[in-house]
């Protein structure tokens, strides 16, 4: 499992040297391309993390954000790698306004590809031996109920309407750029209505068990929400796209700012989840607790 650690802290090498490049050559892009920079290197350093045994001396918060980030950017992108790739994507940096060449995509796509995959295995690996988890919840607390549910509710708000117009509906887009819905938008639209259904299911099943099939999925998943809309909506105001989207300008901004906002909440449902089933397992001075007695 540490293999996969160092393997993707390898596999983002490539894209990190682009990127210096790209901001050494300056461009309209030149201060996002910093920003993928420094991002790109916190994905390195993360992946050493998790491979290395002084990764687990490094306090929680500091493996906890950038994992959740980086892993909500590129894992549920996964199976979709090769298939942008097919249809002639972009990495979506660029927002349309840089044309990159051939080998620069490939290269950019297997650097996901292969971080994304290395993360996806060494990461639950690390939380394993540094967070060992429980199965059932004997009772759960309201606040954190009442939490699941609003992003449950969020999240099929925000699944729904994407699966939709994937398969053609049109309520919600601009009439003027319906024209632009090609391949590459409709793979991204049923992977973002996919996950955040895999967001509203996970979070609400963590009201019922703390099984690790439904706490990795809403993790990935609030990862996903919060750091792609996050970016898109930084990204709306930073850069004026080429050829606007097939959505309404007040319909992505919901998504992005809504995704976000259902990611972070997913996350505060997640780490009470984890805290509540740590306080179950050990009592003050480490003695266990028995669920019968809980």
């Amino acid at each position: 499992m540490r293999r996969a650690g160092y393997g993707a802290a390898l596999a983002m090498t490539p894209y990190c040297v682009l990127k210096i490049v790209w901001t050494i050559g300056g461009g309209p892009l030149r201060a996002i391309n910093a920003v993928t920079v420094v991002m790109s290197g916190l994905a390195i350093l993360l992946g050493l993390a998790l491979a290395q045994p002084w990764g687990l001396r490094v306090p929680a918060w500091l493996m906890l954000l950038p994992a959740w980030i980086g892993m909500g950017f590129l894992v549920p992108m996964l199976p979709l790698i090769p298939a942008l790739a097919l249809v002639g994507g972009d990495t979506g940096d660029s927002a349309g306004e840089v044309r990159m060449a051939a080998w620069e995509v490939g290269l950019l796509s297997v650097s996901f590809a292969g971080f994304a995959l290395g993360v996806a295995i060494a990461a639950p690996a690390y939380a394993a031996r540094r967070w060992p988890l429980g199965a059932e919840v004997p009772g759960l607390p309201g606040v954190r109920v009442t939490l699941a549910r609003l992003a449950a509710a969020l999240c099929v708000a925000l699944g729904l309407p994407s699966l939709c117009w994937a398969a053609g509906a049109t309520a919600g887009l601009n009439p003027a750029t319906l024209g632009n819905r090609d391949a590459q938008w409709h793979l991204l639209t049923v992977n973002n209505g996919v996950w955040a259904l895999i967001a509203a299911a996970s979070v609400w099943t963590l009201t019922r068990h703390t099984g690790r099939l439904p706490l990795l999925a809403a993790w990935l998943a609030a990862g996903f929400l919060f750091a792609w809309g996050s970016w898109k909506a930084v990204l709306s105001f930073a850069v004026t796209p080429e050829f606007p989207p097939p959505e309404q300008p007040w319909v992505l901004a919901a998504q992005n700012h809504f995704g976000a906002v259902a990611g972070l909440l997913i996350l505060v449902v997640v780490l009470l989840t984890v805290a509540d089933e740590a306080g179950q397992r050990e009592l003050p001075g480490g003695r266990q607790r028995s669920r019968a007695g809980a």
